[in-house]
């Protein structure tokens, strides 16, 4: 199982954050970019051009989650490479 460590996080507005994640295993390490839309919407964006893309509505390369349980079982659990 892979260990997280939320290294920032950005209030964007009240309801909404990004958030920088560390996602590791042994030796490995992956950061991960989270936007958290009003809690019940989270899009997960492996590098900041895909995350930049969104926001200029240029791109929808991101993992979306509707819980924020179903996040951190994607977190825990994906492959870090």
């Amino acid at each position: 199982m892979n260990t997280l460590q939320t290294i920032n996080t950005e209030y964007l507005r009240a309801s909404k954050t990004l958030e920088t994640t560390v996602v590791s295993k042994e030796n490995l390490s992956k950061v991960f970019f989270i936007y958290n839309y009003e809690g019940n919407s989270f899009r997960v964006f492996e590098n900041h051009l895909d995350l930049i893309n969104f926001f200029q509505n240029k791109s929808d390369s991101f993992i979306h989650f509707s819980t924020e349980t179903d996040l951190d079982n994607f977190l825990l659990n994906v492959k870090i490479s």
